[in-house]
């Protein structure tokens, strides 16, 4: 999984934090988090003797996969897991190993990784969220008391204080901050359904096998596999979305603002233009509406990707692939843009 721009458009799409949650690396972490897991899992269930399970746990944590090799694979697979399997089978020995990722099968690794990466991803999206609106309480303090024209329909309405267009802004971000909290505890789902979704390999010893392995990942256990039903990932894209689209408001908000001129707001800062030196672009509030723009675009494709074929789809999942790792970025890049905006406000509307 990979997200992002590149070239020169990098400074202004990337997030390097939010990339790294969908790396290689991080999701290969979480591949052999499960897969240690589930040797203590069917430990736990007798299906693995316990120091057997002990001894194939140390060895999966000292196992690097060959990262080149999975990706050559993944044009032949369609998914990096078999041949990450395929290198730690060779990598483990000892009684017990023909047990390594039994009952398992690729989608849920994958699918329980992603669910940790986002975890990460909503703390990292948590602070900042908490960093702008601490931003904005400021300006409301020093600045809400100030003048400013109330603009309908894109025209003059009446005067009103600044206070009510920032709490404008801040009510959705304030709301958005409340609903990710829940939404985060309730997306800590394992997925577990091995071949077909229905843990059959497991027989009896499959609830005994999901709660194990769900308690170990400190995830949730719904009692069944999400193979085709993708609530989780889509409670995360349409929240990332939402967000993308009230800081689009904001940029959308300060853009017209900076061309209404100084009795609207003064900005530090600003972009230059090469015809036009007198210029200072509001190219940060521009970016805003972009990267909105950007996620509103990409949350159909997210619609699109929860339509799978009977028990499993690989065409609907590599687009999820494709599209839910650049939401989460470009949230990021919002929020950090959203943050460095509201630094370079040195005053809104008049004083009174």
């Amino acid at each position: 999984m990979t997200t992002g721009g590149q070239g020169w458009t990098s400074g202004l799409f990337r997030d390097q934090e939010l990339a790294g949650q969908f790396s290689d690396a991080a999701m290969f972490a979480g591949f052999a988090r499960f897969e240690q897991a589930l040797i203590n899992a069917l430990a736990e269930a007798g299906l693995v003797e316990a120091e057997d399970a002990g001894r194939l746990v140390s060895q999966i944590a000292g196992f690097e996969p060959d990262h080149q090799a999975i990706a050559e694979a993944v044009v032949r697979d369609g998914l990096p897991v078999p041949d990450y399997v395929r290198q730690l089978r060779a990598h483990v020995s000892g009684p017990g190993s023909s047990m390594l990722h039994h009952g398992a099968t690729s989608q849920d690794l994958i699918d329980t990784a992603t669910v940790e990466a986002l975890a990460r991803t909503s703390d990292i999206l948590a602070a900042r969220l908490d960093a702008l609106l601490a931003l904005i309480a400021d300006r409301q303090s020093s600045d809400g008391g100030h003048r400013l024209q109330a603009i309908t329909r894109m025209q003059a309405a009446l005067p009103f204080e600044a206070s009510a267009r920032l709490s404008a802004w801040m009510h959705p971000l304030e709301d958005l901050r409340e609903r990710l909290t829940e939404l985060t505890q309730r997306s800590r789902v394992l997925q577990f359904g091995g071949a077909v979704g229905d843990l059959q390999a497991l027989g009896d010893k499959a609830p005994i096998i999901a709660q194990s392995l769900a308690k170990q990942l400190d995830l949730s256990w719904p009692g069944h596999s999400w193979h085709s039903a993708r609530g989780p990932v889509m409670a995360h894209a349409n929240w990332v979305s939402e967000l993308s689209g009230a800081l689009g408001k904001i940029g959308q908000d300060l853009a017209l603002m900076a061309l209404r001129g100084g009795e609207d707001i003064a900005l530090s800062g600003g972009g230059s233009s090469s015809a036009m030196p007198h210029k200072q672009n509001p190219v940060t509030a521009e970016l805003l509406v972009t990267l909105a723009r950007y996620n509103a675009t990409q949350i159909s494709g997210m619609h699109q990707a929860q339509i799978h074929e009977m028990e499993r789809s690989g065409a609907a999942w590599m687009l999820e692939w494709m599209i839910l790792p650049n939401m989460c970025e470009t949230a990021g890049a919002g929020l950090t843009a959203a943050c460095g905006l509201f630094q370079s406000i040195e005053r809104i509307g008049e004083p009174s």
